[in-house]
């Protein structure tokens, strides 16, 4: 498969008088909140940002980072050998990795809130290893140790938990992860490449085939029937907020700002295939299409008939849908540490789910609260696909799993039965299976693909031969 970025137009890279390639830094202001960015510019193109001012790259930058390994050993040197003779490993060691350790989690909560690094970060642990024991340069002075010097980060206690340096070493590598963790978490959600370049997916060749996931997914959700099907050229995206795409904070993510997104990867001849939220979107561009195209495959359709209906059933699925329906603060707290620990649970993830491809299972914690939420509330259950359906002048096939529980084949035969009145060819489909009918019945799902695309192959000849 053939991965590549699209809705940006690249850039080439700044060459000098010689053509080659400079190697520049620069920072940028974002112009969403002002904030600044460091762009590196190399050997590659880069897509187009939005109009920025342009600064120099350290300008608000005291210590740069080799400048802050410097301070952190020098200081830390500094300490350890200002015990002398009181046991500076007793000493030393125990309030470093305390120290150390509140800092990390400082630093995660904050880059968490600010959605990008914390300045310095070299220096957070030395600070916190300073608070940490300070009754000690207190007690270099002549001062007595006393028990309220506790509040310097417990430097008294730590000294006395079970496993004592074994154990707050244990404690550090653990925060020092979940640092590591968050950091990860942020790049994944880059403000550079906030916009609508969705990630895509390129196999085969033929007639295009845009594929759309469902909710919590990724374009990796259609490698099976990819390997199943051929004769067509197979286009998945990662839809906006989801995947490796762009999950811009300030997006809708409603079903407008969804199609507006996908907008450049439709081609004209596109059979559209959805599942489950990418049907819902499917259906949307059914009614409404930018450019002709030849027909729509809804897989899992969660044709619910109305607002409660929706929350009724959605409440009925797993704790985040559930919380995320219900409005309860809870949701966004799951969500959020899915986030943050977000390659912790990609990792987790496909060992707990056994019934779906791990890369499946991983993609699913490759999203935001924002995204997940707002396309949740805003498409699955604020928007109706019967009138899409209805208005759809295309063929329209259904193919739903006769045990789906998340969309349940009922509101999906009712909803294809009243657009078939007034609309394009509409045809109803049911294979024994669940909602992933597209994972698990790939080649039953792949055979209702071929026969779409062999009856728009039909009626193209046929228009041609007149």
């Amino acid at each position: 498969m053939r991965d590549e970025v699209v809705g940006g137009r690249p850039r080439p890279v700044p060459q000098d008088d010689e053509g080659l390639h400079r190697l520049a830094r620069v920072r940028v202001r974002d112009p969403e909140d002002g904030r600044l960015l460091d762009v590196g510019v190399g050997e590659q193109n880069v897509l187009d940002l939005p109009r920025v001012d342009v600064e120099p790259a350290d300008q608000d930058e005291l210590l740069a980072p080799v400048d802050q390994v410097q301070v952190a050993v020098v200081v830390e040197v500094a300490l350890f050998f200002s015990y002398r003779g009181h046991d500076a490993r007793f000493h030393w060691f125990t309030h470093f990795f305390v120290g150390a350790t509140v800092a990390l989690v400082v630093m995660a909560v904050v880059a968490h809130r600010r959605r990008r690094p914390v300045p310095y970060p070299l220096v957070w642990p030395v600070l916190g290893h300073l608070v940490a024991m300070f009754p000690d340069l207190l007690f270099a002075g002549g001062e007595a140790h006393e028990p309220w010097m506790d509040v310097f980060l417990g430097h008294i206690s730590t000294h006395f938990v079970p496993g004592r340096n074994l154990t707050w070493y244990a404690v550090f590598l653990a925060a020092l992860g979940l640092y590591l963790l968050q950091m990860h978490a942020i790049r994944d959600e880059d403000p550079r490449t906030e916009g609508t370049r969705l990630r895509v997916r390129r196999w085969g060749e033929g007639p295009p085939v845009l594929f759309l996931h469902g909710l919590g997914a990724s374009s990796r959700y259609w490698d099976g029937l990819a390997d199943k099907t051929s004769g067509y050229e197979g286009i998945a995206v990662d839809l906006l907020g989801f995947g490796r795409s762009p999950k811009p904070r300030n997006a809708a993510y409603d079903v407008e700002s969804h199609l507006e997104a996908l907008r450049p990867v439709v081609e004209p001849g596109t059979v559209v295939v959805g599942h489950s939220t990418g049907a819902v979107l499917a259906a949307a561009l059914a009614a409404n299409p930018p450019v002709p195209l030849a027909g729509v495959m809804l897989i899992g359709l969660p044709a619910y008939p109305d607002i409660d209906t929706a929350r009724q059933e959605i409440g009925r699925l797993g704790l985040l849908a559930r919380l995320t329906v219900t409005g309860n603060p809870l949701g966004w707290v799951v969500c959020t540490l899915m986030c943050i620990l977000r390659p912790l649970a990609m990792l987790v993830g496909p060992l707990l789910i056994r019934d779906l491809p791990p890369a499946v299972v991983a993609d699913g914690a490759r999203h935001t609260w924002r995204s997940y939420s707002r396309t949740l509330q805003r498409v699955v259950i604020g928007h109706r696909s019967a009138p899409d359906l209805a208005a759809a002048r295309v063929p329209v096939c259904l193919v739903h799993g006769t045990a789906d529980r998340e969309a349940p084949i009922d509101y999906a035969r009712q909803a294809a039965d009243g657009a078939g009145r007034g609309s394009g060819p509409v045809s109803f489909h049911e294979v024994d299976g669940d909602h992933h009918i597209a994972v698990r019945a790939p080649e039953e799902v792949g055979a209702h693909l071929r026969a779409m695309l062999a009856s728009d192959a039909a009626s193209t000849d046929r228009a041609t031969s007149r």
